[in-house]
């Protein structure tokens, strides 16, 4: 084989791996987060309060006249922490929020509450449901 074509087979094969090089830099679209995007605040429950944690939960999904006011629609109210204690003895609290069988989902209507807050509450109960 000639020297020129040996040197130009060379050649071609450089090029060839000079086109493999690994590249880690990867450029995303400015309006989608990268993969490891870890900006987003992780579920935290190590731990959870009835007064930090879990009344807002309460306040935010209940209070839409159905658990508060004079003349709740459900019947009854979830203003205090004794009133819920009390949904959370009879067993009624935990069944309607994680949606148990035999229990009327919570909240009514509606879609389930975000896992964090499912986790929260999960937390508290499976911790005695204090008031802390």
């Amino acid at each position: 084989m000639p020297v020129r074509s040996v040197l130009f087979l060379v050649f071609l094969m450089l090029l060839a791996l000079q086109a493999c090089k690994h590249d880690s830099l990867m450029e995303m679209p400015d309006d989608e987060p990268p993969p490891d995007d870890t900006t987003q605040t992780p579920c935290d429950t190590t731990v959870v309060r009835f007064s930090a944690d879990i009344f807002p939960i309460i306040q935010a999904n209940c209070f839409t006249g159905c658990h508060n006011g004079d003349n709740p629609t459900s019947g009854f109210t979830l203003e205090s922490y004794a009133e819920v204690k009390q949904k959370v003895d009879e067993g009624r609290f935990r069944g309607a929020v994680f949606r148990e069988p035999g229990f009327v989902p919570m909240p009514f209507g509606k879609p389930p509450l975000p896992d964090c807050e499912l986790a929260k509450i999960a937390a508290w109960l499976n911790r005695g449901a204090k008031n802390d």
